[in-house]
């Protein structure tokens, strides 16, 4: 077989090489799975998810380093060997959910595979090996408890778990309570773990014993939250124009400052401020920003101390920046890119900074960014209007009609929207209040964008910075790669004295 460029590459005896950090436990449980779909056994169905599958822009082409075996077995295997070797095999193993979750939505199976997608991510403050063993022994139980009977678990004041459909099942449910918003939480999913193994109610089986047994030595079954960051780094990076913006090479005055923000969102709190500098010309952005930033003490103190904290860059910049490249702006000594290791996101000055503006279209419509769902994609969420120039006008009433909207796609670069196009788009800003816009910097059809992002299941629109962030560095080394921008426009995070007089102003 034939390895192609992005995945397990055969090793001079002819075996794959692992990547580092894939359990073997890891093969077993994916194949038990995989074998348990309804129509596995059809090589045609197998054929088609494995197509889907190698479309995804974080794997694409693994389909073709997977040897197509007619016997259903050793076909898994060599699938479940594919995504073990990926050179990320969390993001190939989340191609494959997305592929399933495409050919097979309804299949039973679906909603362990996710969950074990989940647990090899290694998020939850919990050991891996030994979350891989409970879904092993939950899905040996005969019978599995119902609904009814599970949801007699659920610990109280979790939040998510309203979200739950009344025939949640129980992968779904650990899903949910594994992969919640916030600070990292074991609490609630041993005490309800703990719980399940205990129901008296529930005929004893030999799985049952076993689950507490590992229970017992992986850690309190109370519900008291584990000690965990709570806040968020975040970096404003603000481009004042200091010239007209029309004249060739206009000029920029760089401010910045550094905040600390609650992970549940709300108020933040400002903890430093870059000196005045010298205004940059619109060529030397990138560079000369990036040495001014790499010469803030401050800030690489913070960024010191905030090791494994989320962090999240932002660029403010006016109307004629939007599509600024600002994940390339690279402040380390080696050059590194802002974009491959955080976050990083656009805003719009002008509504950060205008007080006349009706805030209130703006904040409700942001709220609906942290609205979760189980039963549908979080990105059939975005809204993609249409931008030909003779339906300019129609904007506005399409936003009137959603007034839950909260991100609007656009298939075509802000910068290079017809002069109507753009204006109704500025107004879908600064009256309708859309907090939130994604385009690529290429005009063009924005599935394959949609596609990839959605590899990385995100639960809410509230997960798009790192969603994008994944597909920033997964994508980095693609030739073809354009680059996309996220402006993300947080209400809360404004800070009002960033326009009060500063040192050097008249």
């Amino acid at each position: 077989m034939d390895a192609g460029v992005y995945g397990g590459r055969p090793s001079g005896d002819g075996q794959r090489s692992r990547a580092a950090g894939w359990p073997d436990r890891a093969d077993r449980l994916l194949s038990e799975i995989l074998l348990s779909f309804q129509r596995i056994s059809r090589l045609n169905f197998r054929q088609d998810f494995l197509e889907t599958m190698g479309r995804s822009a974080y794997c694409p082409g693994i389909d073709a380093d997977i040897e197509e075996l007619p016997e259903a077995r050793a076909h898994v295997r060599e699938i479940v060997s594919g995504v073990g070797c990926h050179r990320d095999p969390a993001a190939a193993l989340g191609a494959l959910c997305g592929a399933l979750h495409e050919q097979a939505p309804q299949d039973g199976a679906l909603a362990w595979l996710e969950l074990t997608a989940l647990v090899l991510r290694g998020e939850s403050g919990l050991p891996t090996e030994a979350l891989l063993k409970v879904v092993q022994l939950l899905r040996a139980l005969t019978p599995s408890p119902g609904p009814e009977q599970l949801r007699r678990h659920l610990p109280e004041g979790v939040g998510g778990l309203a979200l739950l459909p009344a025939g949640a099942t129980l992968p779904e449910i650990l899903r949910r309570l594994l992969d919640r918003r916030g600070a990292v939480d074991p609490g609630p999913v041993l005490y309800f773990l703990h719980a399940v193994s205990t129901d008296p109610a529930l005929e004893e089986q030999p799985e049952l014993s076993l689950l507490r047994s590992l229970l017992s030595k992986m850690g309190s079954t109370d519900r008291a939250p584990a000690a965990a960051r709570t806040s968020r780094l975040i970096v404003q990076i603000r481009l004042d124009p200091e010239t007209p913006e029309h004249i060739d090479n206009s000029r920029y005055l760089l401010r910045a400052s550094f905040y600390r923000q609650p992970l549940a969102g709300g108020r933040f709190r400002r903890i430093d401020t870059l000196g005045v500098t010298e205004s940059l010309a619109k060529d030397e952005l990138i560079t000369a920003g990036s040495a001014r930033l790499a010469g803030w003490e401050a800030l690489l103190g913070a960024m010191r101390a905030a090791a494994g904290d989320p962090v999240r860059i932002e660029f403010l910049l006016p109307a004629s920046l939007l599509g600024h490249t600002a994940e390339l702006w690279s402040p380390s000594r080696n050059g590194q890119r802002l974009g491959h290791h955080h976050p990083v996101v656009v805003r719009s000055l002008d509504r950060y900074t205008d007080p006349w503006l009706d805030p209130v279209p703006w904040r409700e419509r942001w709220q609906h960014m942290f609205a979760e769902t189980i039963e549908q994609d979080v990105l059939d969420q975005i809204g993609w209007p249409s931008l030909l120039p003779e339906r300019a006008a129609e904007l506005s009433q399409w936003l009137a009609g959603r007034p839950t909207l909260a991100c609007m796609g656009l298939d075509t670069p802000y910068e290079e929207l017809d002069p109507r196009v753009r204006r109704a788009v500025d107004e879908a800003i600064f009256i309708d209040g859309v907090p939130v816009m994604l385009w690529r910097r290429v005009a063009g059809d924005p599935a394959d964008l949609v596609t990839a992002l959605r590899a990385r299941r995100p639960r809410s629109l509230a997960q798009l910075p790192e969603a994008v962030h994944q597909y920033r560095k997964l994508t980095r080394a693609a030739v073809s790669q354009e680059g996309i921008t996220l402006l993300w426009d947080d209400p809360d995070c404004v800070d009002p004295d960033q326009d009060a007089p500063y040192p050097g102003m008249a």
